[in-house]
């Protein structure tokens, strides 16, 4: 877990004006965090179950708020405990919580839009609700927020034990975000995007043939599925060897979410999810990715959504009795999915190495010039 992280294309100078937070203050940032992740997921089942909902002053709407408020009024708290005479208040906000400043800042404003767009147009039901700008500016606005430990903990010097903890559970509640304002597309919330049934009125539903739109909108859905699961994996591997426990933790604890939100309307994907989740702690195990091993990291990257989605369509043939996709079109996606992130790791770590040569040159040009 300590090993020196290569060069790569998120790599953050070091903060000289921010003073940093501690792993205690950025446990407070994410109980606060998660109060209002809770919010948002409650008021997700509420936009999904209660078609009849017409009102903005809702149960799960002061539960996402209230926990906005506490989240607001710390990271306020931060700053003010930091803010010495003469100084500007920007510079007091600590190392890694600029963004989320931003974020309180936009999340406000949102909230403030999403009321009136509700007093003008209503409240959306199904996918309108996330297309809603007010709704997109929410969703930004929780997601700088609740990234504000992961970016602390980068900025820290140090890569101890309880700097990934918090690393970890903040990136993956921002993926959540992520997942929860792309649920239209998150396989985990609904297995019918990967499936198509022919029936009539009365009569049980049979597994048919895709259509190729339908092929087309599952693909996308396994692109954006593995991006909002994967991604907060590719981030933290960056700069830290992950125990495999927490590799697997940040990828199933958002799909479990995803499924309850909608009131756990395919039980059987849970244990699915688990057993995807376990699959990419053994590779893991095998690969033996850290910062250090820039190839044993893409290689675990690329491998990962492969084996984690490849029980998903072994529960969905069992549970419907056979898949739309014939093997050519499900186990292509398998490896769809696995080039994705393959790519995207070999972006994120070689995409540095130009930057930092490109600033080695001049250093280099003024050696030669002085002999």
């Amino acid at each position: 877990m300590d090993a020196a992280a290569a060069p790569h294309a998120f790599a953050i100078p070091p903060v000289s004006v921010h003073r940093p937070t501690s792993v205690t203050e950025d446990l407070i940032t994410l109980a606060a965090g998660v109060w209002l992740l809770t919010g948002t997921y409650v008021d997700g089942w509420a936009h999904n179950n209660l078609p009849d909902l017409e009102t903005f002053f809702t149960p799960w709407h002061a539960i996402l708020y209230s926990g906005f408020a506490a989240c607001a009024l710390w990271i306020a708290a931060l700053a003010w405990r930091r803010h010495a005479p003469g100084q500007r208040w920007t510079e007091a906000i600590p190392a890694g919580y600029g963004a989320a400043a931003a974020g309180v800042i936009l999340f406000l404003v949102s909230g403030v839009a999403d009321f009136a767009w509700h007093s003008v147009f209503g409240i959306e039901q199904s996918i309108k609700a996330l297309f809603s700008p007010s709704h997109l500016g929410l969703a930004m606005g929780g997601f700088l927020i609740l990234g504000a430990p992961f970016s602390a903990a980068w900025h820290s010097p140090g890569r101890s034990w309880p700097r990934l903890a918090t690393a970890a559970v903040s990136a993956m509640l921002a993926g959540m975000v992520a997942a929860f304002i792309l649920q239209e597309f998150a396989v985990f919330a609904r297995h019918g995007l990967i499936q198509t049934y022919i029936g009539a009125a009365g009569i049980q539903p049979a597994v048919t043939s895709p259509t190729s739109s339908s092929i087309i909108v599952s693909l996308g859905s396994f692109f954006v599925s593995t991006a909002a699961l994967f991604m907060p994996v590719l981030l933290l591997s960056l700069r830290w060897r992950l125990p495999a426990a927490v590799t697997a933790a940040v990828v199933l604890v958002p799909s479990v979410a995803l499924q309850i939100m909608v009131a756990v309307r395919d039980p059987w994907l849970v244990p699915v999810a688990l057993i995807g989740s376990v699959l990419v702690g053994l590779v893991w195990v095998a690969v033996r990715p850290a910062p250090d091993r820039p190839r044993r990291l893409i290689a675990a990257l690329g491998l990962s959504p492969a084996v984690f989605w490849a029980p998903y369509f072994a529960g969905v043939a069992l549970h419907d009795g056979a898949l739309s996709f014939p093997p050519e079109i499900w186990a292509g996606t398998l490896v769809w999915t696995g080039l994705e992130m393959l790519a995207l790791a070999v972006l994120a770590l070689r995409g540095g190495e130009g930057s930092h040569s490109h600033e080695r040159e001049p250093a280099a040009a003024r050696g030669s010039g002085g002999d």
